[in-house]
């Protein structure tokens, strides 16, 4: 390899790698990672609970539920408009389910529909319901769910599920309700 091919990979290279930290791909850390007492290199930190949402200092948003720091719950992401957000279930959230239909749409897909009140006086950032499907012999053969980001203090949601196919279905059994 000639002297100029070689200055060439290592600039591509670098610009390259500039390229892969700009995106946010790598965080420098990985790159130049701290010795630790014995030589260890650390392991690449992993956030236990979610940022979301934070004012500009990180510190909680007033009027919006938060998952207790301490809290043992597993960790979910959870999908918005903007992006993954890694977060826990809040517990102890008041929601009144006002009312859930069977409903047949044009194509005969089956769905639910129905209304959920946020009954806290702060904004829950994400709801989603869940539902199992049986067949007459009260066997599963499926789930379906709705979701929402978002609902403000005391407003109310109209949910609609996804389709399912009504092929042997009979009946739905609320499965969960997670909230965060």
């Amino acid at each position: 390899m000639r002297r100029g091919n070689t200055w060439a990979v290592l600039a591509l290279t670098g610009i390259m790698g500039l390229m892969i930290l700009a995106a946010g791909c790598l965080s420098p850390d990985v790159l130049l990672p701290e010795q630790r007492q014995g030589g260890e290199i650390p392991p690449t930190a992993v956030p236990t609970e979610s940022t979301y949402p934070s004012g500009a200092g990180g510190e909680p948003v007033p009027g919006v539920a938060q998952a207790s720091p301490d809290a043992g719950s597993p960790q979910h992401f959870v999908a918005t408009p903007y992006g993954y957000v890694l977060t826990r279930p809040v517990s102890g959230t008041r929601l009144s389910i006002i009312e859930i239909k069977e409903e047949t749409d044009e194509t005969g897909q089956k769905y639910l529909t129905g209304k959920v009140k946020n009954e806290e006086q702060v904004t829950l950032n994400h709801i989603t319901l869940q539902f199992n499907l049986y067949n007459a012999n009260g066997n599963l053969i499926g789930n379906t769910y709705a979701s929402v980001n978002s609902l403000a203090p005391q407003k109310t949601w109209k949910f609609t599920t996804q389709p399912f196919p009504p092929r042997d279905y009979h009946h739905y059994e609320m499965a969960e309700i997670f909230i965060a």
